[in-house]
């Protein structure tokens, strides 16, 4: 029983997601330029790479990821066929939840029941940053007020089906 245990988990590490994983999605998706508010240090290179141009115009792919909801407004930033992709942590009560393991990078959410802190390993540093999570029906609302609908959730960059009880979402939103 447990060298099978062994290789589930050896195969989960051989599929974690990668800053390339998201430029190849982005590429995807038809946009040329990109609005990006992301924590993770090599995306902007791993988004110019594949040919897609980094904007602060008003463009039609808009990325809040990393709990940037949390502090700001993608809306203003949207053109007027959009589609948005906002990633972030929900409001948990209690405890240590890994949110992303990256080939670059690894990242908990921390919760003691007032404060939440994500704290992310990046090669030889940890950054400990405080987070205002935001919970699915507040952030549903908000982006039907901006005139988006929900298109698609996921759990995270897997896009394995959110199944509402994981302490993290990815969710894609559309204005047209």
């Amino acid at each position: 029983m447990m060298p099978a245990r062994g290789l589930l988990v050896l195969a989960n590490l051989v599929n974690m997601s990668d800053v390339s994983d998201i430029a190849q999605w982005c590429l995807e998706k038809g946009h040329t330029d990109i609005v990006v508010r992301s924590r993770r240090p090599h995306l902007r290179d791993a988004l110019t790479n594949v040919g897609l141009e980094i904007t602060e115009e008003p463009s039609d792919l808009v990325m809040w990821l990393d709990d940037e909801i949390g502090s700001s407004a993608p809306w203003p930033y949207c053109s007027t066929s959009c589609e948005l992709l906002i990633e972030g942590c929900l409001p948990v009560e209690r405890g240590v939840h890994a949110l992303a393991v990256e080939t670059d990078r690894a990242v908990i959410l921390t919760a003691d029941g007032n404060e939440y802190r994500r704290i992310e390993f990046i090669e030889r540093e940890t950054r400990t940053i405080s987070v205002q999570p935001i919970a699915i029906d507040i952030l549903d609302e908000s982006a039907r007020q901006a005139g988006f609908s929900l298109v698609n959730r996921w759990i995270d960059w897997s896009m394995e089906a959110a199944l509402g009880s994981e302490p993290c979402h990815l969710s894609l939103f559309r204005n047209f």
